[in-house]
């Protein structure tokens, strides 16, 4: 039974790995200027490009892995007799990609956040 779980377990991996290919993780700006030095036209363009890595994960990303988690569930076998192994592990697999998609979308408003801070308090002088 050991060999037969961990075969399925390899399986579902691979599934997913190739999935990725059909979901695939948005990149983050490599970089965001330094509020305090940046000048207004380099913090509108790092603007744009938080805001575009936003959509991407919100609008595209998030609901792709959606899709991707009913279809996989969708064939399953329920009649299987690991089916709620592999129900919960699509579930976990979908849970952690999402959930590092979010707190990756949340590492970059919180940064982007203290330099907008940091260049509106040098320009309020």
């Amino acid at each position: 039974m050991k060999f037969s779980a961990s075969l399925v377990i390899l399986l579902v991996s691979v599934a997913f790995a190739q999935a990725e290919a059909a979901c695939p993780y948005p990149q983050a700006p490599q970089s965001v200027p330094n509020g305090g030095y940046a000048t207004k036209d380099e913090m509108l363009a790092a603007q744009q490009a938080i805001k575009e890595y936003q959509d991407e994960v919100e609008k595209t990303f998030l609901p792709c892995l959606d899709q991707e988690k009913a279809e996989a569930l969708a064939n399953l076998d329920p009649n299987a007799a690991n089916y709620q192994e592999m129900k919960t592990l699509i579930e976990s697999i979908h849970a952690k990609r999402h959930n590092a998609a979010i707190d990756e979308l949340q590492a970059m408003a919180l940064r982007w956040s203290e330099e907008i801070k940091a260049f509106n308090a040098r320009n309020e002088k």
